[in-house]
């Protein structure tokens, strides 16, 4: 008489399982569509703040890190320790791949938002999008790292379709080309570099750690950059034209983007893996380039459009390549703990079987005495 409760009990569980595995995927894709969202939409806002109301791409980028050391720092406050705990740094090989992330960042991040004054949208993310190249040749120099023959062959179908939109394009303009080549090759010797002054050391830095530990030492070098280029003068001017709300107002709006672009991602992340959120890269680089051509004045050829064809689907195609050797890595690690927990776990029951046996053996000596 007590099956059917039973069986009503399992379906139970059943379907709530069943209703916990749904609203994970949605809450996945919704964070997937968020993320590509803003990374979109602060390209495309960047592009028209540079390009236009405010022509001043490294103060502004000083002003982004500003907000996101804010918001590093009421993330620390105010989150539960299952979400975000500090990284405490105590060796100087730590320090000094933190020192060298302020660096990465400027080279980076600052060198392609000055690129947008000088080159389209479009054009800027085709050149971006060269980054898995340019990393894989500077590790290949400095550390003597190969690729597998997939990641090879998609690597040189990316570098024929970046040639193909690039020197097809009616857009093309060299400075913001060198801008925007140097930006890709800055990130790239701060990935390799760090990983080769690190060493063995191996630092787990949360994306807030970053936030907290290097944002601040980047306005160094940012604010001098800034002002060297003469964009104080630029924003007094702005002000004095159109006010503080405004220019303040676009200020906030891009530190806003910044750092809640950072929290999404972060929380992406932490449910899925960066190994998938990196798989992404290719799908909002191509999204950014055709929302441009609905936002911005932009021409474009035939052979343009079939490069950058062959240019984003070579660049999934890598990020795919390079999510399965991450994946079959972790897979490999994780078989290894296994096999070294299982024979942790056999040698410790011998010696328990060793211990009871010297019991037995010795209890009817002591009778026998």
């Amino acid at each position: 008489r007590q099956l059917p409760h039973r069986t009503m009990g399992k379906d139970n569980q059943v379907a709530k399982k069943d209703n916990a595995g749904c609203f994970y995927t949605l809450a996945v894709i919704a964070l997937l569509v968020v993320c590509c969202g803003e990374s979109v939409g602060f390209s495309v806002f960047n592009k028209y703040i540079f390009s236009g109301p405010l022509q001043v791409p490294i103060f502004v980028t000083a002003t982004h890190q500003l907000f996101c050391f804010m918001g590093a720092c009421m993330i620390w406050a105010a989150s539960p320790r299952s979400f975000y705990t500090r990284t405490k740094i105590d060796s100087p090989a730590a320090w000094t791949k933190i020192m060298l992330i302020p660096l990465m960042f400027c080279m980076n991040i600052g060198m392609n938002n000055l690129s947008l004054q000088f080159t389209t949208l479009a054009l800027n993310q085709l050149i971006r999008s060269f980054s898995p190249v340019a990393i894989a040749l500077t590790s290949f120099l400095i550390e003597g790292k190969t690729q597998s023959l997939p990641k090879a062959l998609s690597l040189t179908a990316l570098v024929g379709g970046v040639i193909m939109g690039v020197s097809s394009s009616p857009d093309f303009e060299l400075l913001g080309f060198l801008i925007c080549a140097g930006s890709v090759f800055g990130q790239a010797m701060g990935i390799v570099m760090t990983a080769f002054v690190m060493g063995g050391t191996s630092v787990k830095l949360h994306v807030f750690d970053v936030l907290l530990y290097a944002t601040l030492p980047s306005l160094v070098i940012l604010l001098p950059w800034s002002y060297a280029m003469g964009e104080f003068d630029v924003l007094r001017n702005e002000i004095a034209s159109e006010g503080y709300g405004p220019v303040l107002g676009l200020i906030c709006a891009g530190g806003s983007l910044a750092f809640t672009y950072n929290l999404f991602c972060t929380i992406f992340i932490k449910m899925t893996s960066s190994v998938y959120y990196g798989v992404t890269g290719g799908f909002r680089c191509a999204l950014a380039i055709v929302i441009s051509f609905f936002i911005f004045p932009q021409k474009i050829t035939v052979m343009g459009i079939a490069g950058i064809v062959v240019a984003m689907s070579a660049f999934v195609a890598n990020s795919f390549f390079t999510m399965r050797e991450k994946l079959a890595a972790q897979k490999k690690i994780t078989a290894s703990d296994d096999v070294e927990n299982r024979a942790a776990e056999k040698e410790r029951l011998l010696e328990a079987d060793d211990r009871d046996t010297d019991y037995e053996v010795t209890k009817p000596q002591k009778i026998l005495k």
